[in-house]
This record gives structure tokens, C-alpha cells and sequence, in this order.
């Protein structure tokens, strides 16, 4: 009778951890209620970082990222600044735009993209500026990141 229970019992156990993880799986608020009181959010590297302006164009909007330069230990010597235009349906067929990601009042970089293939160029300005990694397509519109080296 005491094996019998304590198999019933692991195996209740086990049948919770399951039913937990398919509830939490299967059930997008109950994840995000539960990330957010962890207080865990997306790495920079993968979401962009947080918007730091917001420039109107008329029929679209050009979000410029704060740059990122979080390692997993202090921050590295390279990082990224994210460029992101929305929405996708109002997009010009060609867009050049000048960015101060310093704040300086000066252009640091000039990036310029066709969205119809998606061919990005980029003009430097700034010693800082390194490379425009590549365009992405998002559902809502284009963005771009740029490589810059961290400046003391």
C-alpha cells in the first residue's frame, strides 16, 4: 500500500509540472503576467533597446533606438543602434534620413533604404559609426542597425 501511494503521488507530481507548463504555453496572458512580475524583460540585443525619439514623417514615423552596448558582464566596445520606420504601407519607395544618435545637433550617419529590395547605404559622419549591419522586414515596416564603437 505505501509503494502504491508513493508512485500515485509522483506521478500527480508529475502530471501538475505538465499541466503547468502546457497552461502557460498554451495561454499568452498567463506568460506575460507571470514574466512581468518577475520583472524579466528582452534582451536589447534582440528587441533593439528602448525608443529614445520618435520622428513624424506625415504618413510615417522614423522610432530611433538608444544605442546598445550591453555584454553579459559591463558593457562591450561595439554595439548597434537600431533604426525602425512603421507603417509599412506608407512607406516611400526610397527613404534617406540623417541621424544624431549623440545628440550633437550634426548628422552622425546618413542611412538610406529602398524598401522594395530592401538595399541599405550608409554615409558616415562619425568616426563612432562602423557599418549598417543589414535592413530587416518587419510585419509593419523596415528597420535597420547600424554598428557603432562605444566612445568614451
Amino acid at each position: 500500500m505505501k509503494k502504491i501511494k508513493s508512485i500515485l503521488g509522483y506521478a500527480w507530481a508529475a502530471a501538475t509540472v505538465v499541466i503547468v507548463l502546457a497552461s502557460f504555453m498554451g495561454n499568452n496572458y498567463l506568460s506575460r503576467a507571470l514574466a512581468s512580475a518577475t520583472g524579466i524583460t528582452v534582451h536589447p540585443k534582440y528587441s533593439g533597446g528602448e525608443v529614445g525619439k520618435i520622428v513624424e514623417h506625415g504618413s510615417y514615423k522614423t522610432f530611433i533606438y538608444r544605442p546598445v552596448f550591453n555584454g553579459l558582464i559591463g558593457e562591450k566596445k561595439e554595439g548597434f543602434i537600431q533604426i525602425k520606420w512603421e507603417p509599412a504601407a506608407s512607406l516611400p519607395k526610397a527613404i534617406s534620413e540623417g541621424i544624431d544618435y549623440n545628440g550633437d545637433g550634426r548628422d552622425d550617419f546618413i542611412i538610406t533604404l529602398d524598401t522594395v529590395t530592401g538595399k541599405t547605404t550608409l554615409g558616415k559622419n562619425n568616426q563612432a559609426v562602423l557599418n549598417g549591419e543589414k535592413s530587416y522586414h518587419l510585419s509593419n515596416g523596415w528597420a535597420v542597425r547600424v554598428l557603432l564603437k562605444r566612445q568614451p
